[in-house]
């Protein structure tokens, strides 16, 4: 009887162990993307990460492993409120209409700091999403503190 109750209480722990939920994935989502170096092609990795306004940015030069942090701001534009009036056969006011148009675009700044002294001061245009199964996608350019000039792209799904 003594084993039948332990067996039991072992099932019964294993299954309830079984219940329990994964814990919810931490930290920022990070959109992947590349960055090129327009003086001889090398390839960094490139992430941005997906937020509303201000983020982080991380890169790679593939070539010599310098890793690169840092943040950007960005913000809409191209959209807006307008509102109107509209009126009746004889002219009165009858009514106001308000539309709402979602930007279209986003423009940002950012500075990449390497480990090895390089800075990369990056802007960018942005494709916003509103679907959050869509990742924004973009594209921008950068200057480092040698003067060497860099091209970004990320996103998309």
């Amino acid at each position: 009887m003594k084993k039948l109750l332990a067996s039991i209480t072992l099932l019964t722990l294993l299954a309830a162990g079984c219940a329990v939920a994964p814990p919810a994935p931490t930290g920022p989502i990070m959109i992947p993307g590349h960055m090129f170096s327009l003086k001889d092609g090398t390839e960094f990795t490139f992430a941005i990460e997906r937020s509303s306004g201000t983020g982080i940015m991380t890169a790679r030069n593939l070539a010599t492993g310098e890793e690169f942090t840092g943040n950007y701001t960005a913000m809409l534009v191209n959209g807006g409120v307008s509102t109107g009036t509209y009126k009746n056969a004889w002219g009165t006011d009858t009514g106001t209409v308000t539309t709402n148009t979602a930007a279209t675009r986003g423009v940002g700044k950012g500075i990449l700091r390497g480990n090895k002294g390089t800075v990369i001061s990056i802007s960018m245009d942005i494709k916003p999403s509103y679907d959050p199964r869509i990742n924004p996608s973009g594209f921008g350019e950068g200057t480092d503190n040698h003067d060497l000039k860099y091209q970004v792209q990320f996103g998309g799904n």
